[in-house]
């Protein structure tokens, strides 16, 4: 049942690869557990559905579809979909966040406050933009589905699911809606098409909640809820301060009357300027060996994320009126550099227009004016377009159309957008996490300013992730490695054994790159890495040393690089003294090098007695002696008389094989 933790898979390794090792929680289609990359050795996470979903047909073929495209939406917002199988066992492997979800947060009785809020809400913001403008709806946006990792980023999680168990036969008990109806917009009860304006209101109602403590227009079930919502738009409490109106519009009953998340995001911006900097959040720190409080940098004289840490003893919600600074990826979406504020006269009182359809919005003409600004100087004074240079035709007012979203295009594909306007474009290049070369970053100015034709558009395009120094890890063991490389912030991608017959078992011989390419120094974060490593020198087969002398044996083994132990002596009928009888381990056996085989060795033939045959007849005498192993050469006397004695006499004790002369009365 949801809510109910599942252990019963612990332990379990699916696919030949990943081990269940603890279950996070049960929700209403799947269990979550952290797991062991059986393949990679890296931790992860599982999220296993149930059994009732994998045997529909419908969510199967939706399922596959869902993974296939899910995968393909890569962003820093967005948590990373490594993995996924379907059959007897249907489940999703992704990046494992320690943060936890904010449901986790919130179950713990912290709220955010305001400016937490923002944060939170910008950051899923972004990772919905880029969603929306591909063509993916979530559908299912609520506080256990926005996770946090240990650096305190957030992820959106689950993209794809909701609406592969939406499309399904299957249905939660007592007829509940999928996709959690508590955070569900109006038109996702009433079967219409579901946009990206689904995910807008699911987002309000769970930021609302996440600074309240309460979500609005429920009902006593989620039919009711669904119904409550049709045709009323939610009253966002006044607690919400600034954000009360961007989420008043994002909170809407009517799908088209919703902004956007590009629209949000510039709303969520402004809403920033009058409120005080946010605390850490308070992260689960699912992961025994984070910090209990995220250790964020203080401000520096070069920038960044501005913070207070965490104090159970502070009042969270009580902050001083001091600005808000965001995070650097933050900042860039703002076209602004780490360390940036606005001015005092670039500042709002966080007042916005409505968002109703057909309507705009549109920032001061005084932002828009420093935005110009900005670009000129930095091409005067650091030449920023050193990459492709361009002339800068100055204005004579501020008028046109307004600048589209570039962020996330290739940087080819926003030139032709840029040339279709009549902008000219400029271009400053950095790296950033995240990112793949090409991809524009940010620009100046910002989306939605009006801006006139001819006039230089500046785009932030990305050079690729940051690089990092490679580290030396030929020589160590495999785990020792594996961790240095991951902690270089690279990827192990393929390891690779090999016999060696110098290097030990388990110590890397090369690192390279996945195409066998050599490593340089330092490459971009996220490369991804194979190791070489040495399963230690190969074993010999033993070769079959039965009756070969001790001399021989030796030097055969010898130059296997394996030695030889005698451990005993025994008599042998067949192999002559000196040779060997018996090898342990057995010819055709594999031994280690440096290894040994022992031995026993031919003491020669047994020594038997010889039998007395005084008075018997030759004939019988010599099938006596030849019973025992002697050799009858020959007869002394008459042939037809008794035996007399025999040469070795009687009783002697003689090695079985030895020649016998039987003596008679002549």
């Amino acid at each position: 049942m949801p809510g109910v933790t599942d252990t019963t898979l612990v332990g379990r390794v699916l696919g030949d690869r990943y081990r269940l090792v603890n279950p996070v929680g049960t929700g209403a289609s799947a269990t979550v557990y952290t797991a062991e990359d059986l393949s990679l050795e890296r931790r992860v996470a599982v999220k296993v559905l149930h059994s009732a979903l994998v045997n529909d047909d419908r969510f199967a073929k939706r399922f596959r579809n869902e993974a296939k495209a899910v995968a393909q939406l890569a962003h820093p917002r967005i948590l990373n979909l490594f993995d996924w199988a379907e059959g007897d066992d249907c489940y999703l492997v992704t990046e494992l966040l320690t943060g936890g979800s904010l449901r986790h947060m919130l179950d713990a009785g912290h709220r955010l406050s305001i400016s937490q809020g923002v944060v939170v809400g910008l950051h899923a913001l972004e990772g919905l933009e880029i969603a929306h403008q591909r063509g993916f709806v979530h559908r299912d946006i609520k506080p256990a589905n926005l996770l946090f990792g240990a650096d305190g980023r957030l992820r959106i999680a689950d993209f794809g699911i909701a609406r592969a168990v939406a499309e399904s036969a299957w249905t939660e008990p007592e007829g509940a809606l999928i996709g959690t109806a508590r955070y569900a917009a109006p038109e996702q009860g009433s079967g219409a098409v579901v946009s990206g304006a689904a995910d807008i209101y699911s987002l309000a109602l769970t930021l609302i909640e996440a600074v309240t403590g309460d979500v609005p227009l429920l009902a006593d079930s989620p039919i009711a809820t669904m119904v409550l919502r049709q045709d009323t738009n939610v009253d966002v409490p006044a607690a919400m301060g600034p954000l009360w109106e961007p989420l008043t519009a994002a909170a809407k009953a009517n799908p088209t009357h919703r902004p956007s998340a590009s629209q949000l995001i510039q709303a969520f911006h402004r809403a920033a300027a009058d409120l005080p900097r946010p605390f850490v959040l308070p992260l689960a720190n699912l992961d025994a060996d984070a910090p209990a409080v995220l250790d964020y940098p203080e401000s520096t004289s070069t920038g960044g994320t501005d913070v207070v840490v965490a104090d159970d003893d502070v009042d969270m919600t009580a902050l001083s009126r001091t600005p808000l600074h965001f995070a650097d990826d933050d900042l860039a979406a703002m076209g602004m550099a780490s360390g940036e504020q606005p001015a005092a006269g670039e500042r709002h009182n966080g007042e916005m227009t409505d968002f109703d359809v057909d309507q705009k919005l549109v920032w001061p003409w005084a932002v828009a004016a420093v935005a110009l600004a900005c670009v000129i100087v930095a091409m005067i004074s650091s030449q920023v377009f050193a990459d492709e240079s361009v002339p800068v035709p100055i204005p004579a007012a501020i008028d046109g159309p307004e600048v589209m979203s570039l962020m996330g295009m290739n940087v080819e594909e926003a030139r032709a957008a840029l040339d279709a306007e009549g902008w000219v474009l400029a271009v400053e290049r950095q790296r950033q996490s995240g990112s793949v070369p090409g991809e524009v970053l940010a620009q100046i100015p910002i989306p939605g300013n009006p801006w006139a034709h001819g006039q230089v558009v500046t785009l932030i395009v990305s050079d690729g992730p940051p690089l990092v120094n490679v580290p030396d890890v030929v020589g160590t063991h495999r785990r020792d490695a594996i961790d240095a490389i991951r902690s270089a912030r690279l990827v192990v991608a393929d390891v690779v054994e090999a016999f060696d017959e110098e290097v030990p078992a388990d110590e890397v011989l090369s690192v390279s790159l996945p195409s066998g390419e050599a490593l340089q120094a330092s490459a971009p974060e996220g490369t991804e890495v194979a190791l070489l490593v040495s399963k230690g020198p190969q074993r010999r087969t033993t070769p079959n040393l039965i009756g070969a002398s001790l001399e021989d044996a030796t030097a055969q083994l010898a130059d296997l690089d394996v030695s030889i132990a005698v451990v005993g002596e025994d008599f042998s009928i067949d192999i002559p003294e000196g040779s060997i009888i018996e090898t342990q381990p057995l010819p055709n056996a594999l031994v280690e090098k440096d290894g040994a085989v022992e031995v026993v060795v031919s003491k020669g033939k047994p020594f038997v007695t010889v039998p007395q045959t005084r008075g018997q007849d030759v004939a019988r005498a010599t099938e006596r002696l030849e019973a025992v192993g002697f050799v009858v050469i020959g007869v002394e006397g008459a042939p037809n008389r008794p035996v007399l004695i025999t040469d070795p006499e009687p009783g002697s004790s003689v090695r079985m094989g030895s020649e016998i002369l039987i003596y008679t009365r002549r």
